[in-house]
């Protein structure tokens, strides 16, 4: 008989392989973003309130005054009013050509071409009438609305923004409980202090004068308790 052979020692696994599974990474947690402010207002904020949420609410109206400030002053007005300009321009002669097609003389070039137009829309002009109509009034309407807006820009709307700032710095201090004090010409209150910072965190300079014109403007309600 063959002697039994001894059983041989299983193997020891390697380091590597005693190790456990590593874990599923997990995603990190992705920080909040936050609106950046400037050194000087942030001072200005912090000296009013210390508080990282206070800051942070003062950052945004910042942001939104930048915004307004730019669409009203910089190229986006410029921008708005020439777009604006070309609306009046297109309406007023398409309101024109409406007009002649409508009122004007039976051998009208303008009336011959709707006539033609309404018959191939609707297959008679006489049906075409009633929605021309209604055109020729939006069209005169709007295009004195946008002659009148354009202007409106023209003359400069930074008193918009800092109207929006006030609003928005109202409703922060009662957020926040802090009083809306105006203060004295020589002392202004610290709401007219900062709205003044974010004016010219902007580029723009606003006298303590009309900061306080503006907050006194927002006359919001006070908070509930």
């Amino acid at each position: 008989m063959k002697p039994k052979r001894s059983a041989m020692p299983a193997k020891s696994k390697s380091a590597a392989q005693r190790r456990p599974a590593p874990s599923a990474a997990r995603p990190e947690a992705v920080p909040a973003k936050v609106v950046k402010i400037a050194r000087r207002l942030e001072s200005v904020a912090r000296e009013i309130k210390d508080a990282d949420d206070f800051v942070e609410h003062v950052a945004g109206l910042a942001k939104r005054y930048r915004r307004e400030h730019a669409l009203r002053i910089g190229d986006a007005q410029a921008e708005l009013r020439q777009s604006l300009r070309a609306f009046h321009k297109h309406a007023s002669a398409l309101a024109e050509w409406l007009e002649q097609a409508n009122n004007g003389k039976a051998t009208a070039i303008e009336r011959k071409a709707f006539d033609a137009l309404g018959t191939k829309l609707y297959g008679s002009p006489v049906l075409a009438r009633s929605a021309s109509t209604q055109a020729l009034d939006w069209l005169t309407r709007a295009s004195a609305a946008a002659d009148a807006t354009a202007a409106q820009i023209k003359q400069g709307g930074a008193d918009d923004a800092l109207r929006i700032a006030a609003e928005g710095l109202r409703a922060t201090f009662e957020h926040h409980k802090l009083k809306l004090a105006a203060g004295t010409d020589k002392k202004p209150g610290d709401a007219v202090r900062l709205l003044c910072a974010i004016a010219r965190e902007a580029g723009e300079t606003v006298d303590p004068a009309a900061a306080k014109a503006a907050l006194k403007e927002t006359n919001r309600p006070a908070a509930a308790a």
